[in-house]
């Protein structure tokens, strides 16, 4: 070959070799370009981008953090209500004693050192999201503490509260800080993160990932925005896989598979109904209960809170400890077809969902932190159970699991998110028909008598605070 041919192929030679140094620079960016194959394509800037993969990452140990912590929050929740048992069958009055001190001493905590510990936490998560000036303070690493720590005092105590609500507000405030920790270059809004975390929340507590995607579109955000989709469902499944980890694949309140079929299905209408009206006024009452413990001075405002612990106490000792915690043993034992206490016999079974709604509502009047996920849905079930035994039906769990859903659903105002968060619960997904009618018909019987949901007016709350503060 002589140097000309030679100079020539050479020249072909670099030439090809730019050319496709050129195209796999182009395909590191994210562009396909090849005229000669017709190929013209453009990746997602979000698919090549390293912030963007640099931020799932974090996104992703964040959500993993959650579900360990939930299991673990879960576990001394447990442990605490645990220890308050083993002092009440030590001695059956000691109650009148721990339970009013120890909340008296919780509603100290949550208004000098821990504010915004206080409640349910969702409320919080809602008002943080809907203003961003209150994240600091309702997500601040001391309220997420408070919450932590005035939980496990509450069921020490014995009071009627639950571990849900302040899972979520713990999990948006580990996925909100997570990201300054690090100084991550996070280009999720904080909006995106605080529904991340407190949907991942839900998951990670009851193993329920489907309740939590319905629970952050439906209650938590009320408008879903496409951008908040990929964080969403990263944290939520991420958080319930590192818990699944832990805990194990379990159903929250055992596998059920009763199952209703053909005209029996519209015992789901008047369970509704009841239900519904019973949610209602337990909103209603808390709500006024709020607004008036927040107008007494603090020294009626500790006052009361002891007197509310007496009578959760006493109604604990009456009821044989039935009404104490949670109510998840009680819940399970109506579900299994188990008789409750023995102090029930000569008051009927019946009367729990009363005690435990009283009980309940005094629990969150006194500021003291804790969720009413499960107490609902322990009502839920002695509504459920009274009206199996009044009409003496058939296929009794499964209209227990309606009265469970209706009265969540009357309550949290989130009627969707009630059938699945149950369904998930126990594994029935057979008479998903009867619990959607239940739970539609007690969403709309609650407004005729507390008009608000729940949780958006006790978020309100803390936005007409701040809107006060900024007036001053």
């Amino acid at each position: 070959m002589d140097s000309k041919n030679y100079k020539k192929r050479y020249n072909e030679l670099r030439a090809y070799a730019e050319d496709l140094t050129k195209h796999l620079n182009e395909i590191l960016h994210g562009h396909i370009h090849i005229k000669s194959l017709h190929i013209d394509y453009d990746f997602p800037q979000e698919v090549v981008s390293y912030h963007h993969w640099r931020n799932r990452i974090y996104i992703f140990i964040a959500a993993s953090l959650i579900g360990v912590f939930a299991v673990l929050f879960a576990r001394s929740s447990d442990g605490s209500y645990h220890i308050f048992r083993k002092l009440y069958e030590y001695n059956q009055f000691a109650p009148l004693i721990v339970t009013p001190l120890g909340l008296v001493i919780v509603r100290w905590l949550t208004t000098h050192v821990f504010k915004g510990a206080e409640g349910s936490g969702i409320p919080q998560v809602i008002a943080s999201m809907g203003q961003r000036l209150l994240s600091p303070k309702l997500l601040s690493f001391s309220s997420g503490l408070g919450k932590l720590i005035g939980t496990n005092l509450a069921l020490l105590s014995g009071a009627s509260v639950g571990r849900e609500g302040p899972t979520v507000q713990l999990s948006a405030v580990i996925i909100r800080y997570f990201s300054f920790l690090l100084r991550a270059p996070v280009i999720y809004t904080e909006r995106s993160l605080i529904l991340a975390g407190g949907a991942a929340g839900i998951s990670a507590a009851f193993n329920t990932p489907i309740a939590g995607v319905v629970f952050a579109i439906e209650e938590l955000g009320k408008s879903f925005y496409e951008q908040e989709t990929s964080v969403l469902l990263m944290a939520i499944v991420v958080a319930g896989l590192a818990a699944l980890s832990l805990s194990g694949p379990y159903f929250y309140f055992g596998l059920n598979n009763d199952s209703i079929t053909g005209w029996a299905q519209l015992y789901a209408i008047p369970i509704g109904i009841l239900s519904g009206l019973y949610g209602g006024a337990f909103c209603w009452l808390l709500l006024k209960g709020v607004q008036y413990m927040k107008a007494l001075p603090a020294k009626k405002a500790y006052g009361m809170t002891f007197l509310f612990g007496l009578i959760i106490a006493g109604i604990g000792i009456i009821t044989h400890g039935a009404t104490f915690g949670s109510g998840y043993e009680s819940a399970k034992a109506l579900l299994n077809g188990e008789a409750l206490p023995q102090g029930f016999h000569f008051l009927g079974d019946g009367l729990y969902s009363l005690f435990k709604f009283i009980s309940t509502l005094l629990s969150y009047l006194t500021g003291t932190p804790g969720g009413i996920f499960s107490p609902t849905l322990s009502i839920g079930a002695g509504v459920g159970h009274w009206f199996v035994t009044f009409f003496h039906l058939p296929h009794s769990s499964a209209f227990i699991l309606c009265g469970m859903v209706a009265f969540f659903s009357g309550v949290i105002r989130s009627p969707i998110t009630a059938v699945i968060i149950v369904s998930e619960m126990t594994g029935n997904h057979t008479i998903l028909l009867s619990l959607l009618l239940s739970s539609l018909v007690a969403y709309a019987s609650s407004k005729l008598i507390a008009p608000k949901s729940l949780y958006h007016a006790l978020a309100e709350g803390y936005l007409s605070e701040k809107k006060t503060e900024h007036e001053v």
